[in-house]
């Protein structure tokens, strides 16, 4: 955050109404920096993690539920990551949840081939001006997710994932929701 400190005080005694247009300015952008997550002077440090995650799978759908009983700010953002059969992530789908803990989503039971699909899932939250996100949080242990199957009789040929936010494009670098960068 901004402040004027020993400076505003020299300016306030020769110049006051300079220094009051100052303060203002200052608290102009520090207030604008809180409601959008980010930090002025440098980087915001990243949030704590959501508690848990929760699968409900059917046919054809899951939804997916990150509960965070935490302090939050309106500026959190909220990850979700699915990986088909790769419980190590190394090319996850991101979907960016906003605001929201939670998604509905239509996803195939099995490949093109007619081979049931292993889903794996994991969510972390992140604030658009922290370098980096919170740790993740699994479904199931971290070291050995559990995977989700689908009933349904639906076939697709999942495209590779492309990343999401300023992270490669070649998707191999997940967890990292708005990226480390601020440009790519």
């Amino acid at each position: 955050m901004l402040d004027g400190g020993s400076y505003l005080s020299e300016i306030r005694e020769e110049k006051p109404r300079t220094a009051l247009l100052l303060e203002k300015i200052i608290n102009g952008v520090n207030q604008l920096g809180i409601s959008v997550g980010a930090d002025p002077t440098g980087h915001t440090s990243p949030p704590d993690p959501p508690q848990s995650i929760q699968v409900s799978a059917g046919s054809d759908h899951v939804h997916v539920t990150l509960t965070d009983s935490a302090q939050r700010s309106r500026a959190l953002n909220y990850f979700l990551e699915w990986s088909a059969n790769d419980p190590a992530f190394m090319k996850p789908n991101v979907e960016h949840l906003g605001a929201s803990r939670g998604r509905v989503m239509a996803l195939p039971a099995k490949d093109g081939s007619g081979d049931v699909i292993s889903y794996y899932f994991r969510g972390y939250s992140a604030y658009l001006g922290s370098e980096v996100a919170s740790d993740k949080i699994y479904n199931g242990p971290n070291l050995n997710p559990t995977p989700v199957t689908l009933t349904g009789a639906s076939t697709l040929n999942l495209l590779t994932s492309t990343g999401a936010g300023t992270a490669p494009t070649s998707g191999e670098v997940g967890g990292q929701g708005f990226g480390t960068d601020q440009f790519a």
